[in-house]
């Protein structure tokens, strides 16, 4: 975790691993719900996320590579206030293990809803098989043998 104090805001950036190709998409869709949520609450901080180090982290020895994100949030002087700043800096901790949980959580609903699709579409292919030909039988379940001798 990186986190840069100026005067009029307070910038908190980390890393975060998703580990395979489902990770990566239901995060990536996950994190652009949190910067559309700030089109509608404006006292919400800026969520950034990126596949590269921001800027300010050129000097250091961030990680890179498949499968790491980095997530910027702009905090600012109402979120450092005293009255909310324990409640901003709990968020903040937290916010890793929320993601990670809602991504598993995400995966495991479109899992059943998967599962619950292929079991109504079994039932569909179930009921258009075609029925089995009745066969004839002839007395005692024999097939009749027919010589035709001249």
């Amino acid at each position: 975790m990186w986190i840069e104090a100026k005067s009029d805001r307070v910038t908190v950036v980390f890393s975060t691993v998703l580990k395979d190709d489902d990770d990566i998409v239901i995060g990536k869709v996950f994190l652009q719900e949190f910067k559309e949520g700030r089109r509608a609450n404006v006292t919400a901080p800026q969520v950034l996320f990126s596949w590269d180090p921001p800027a300010s982290l050129n000097d250091t020895d961030a990680r890179v590579g498949e499968g790491v994100g980095y997530i910027t949030f702009v905090l600012f002087p109402r979120h450092t206030q005293p009255s909310n700043r324990d409640n901003t800096i709990n968020l903040i901790h937290l916010f890793r293990n929320y993601l990670h949980y809602h991504i598993k959580c995400s995966k495991a609903y479109i899992h059943s809803r998967m599962r619950a699709k292929t079991a109504d579409f079994l039932k569909v292919l179930n009921r258009a098989k075609p029925e089995a030909p009745n066969k004839k039988s002839t007395i005692m379940n024999r097939k009749q043998i027919v010589n035709h001798c001249n």
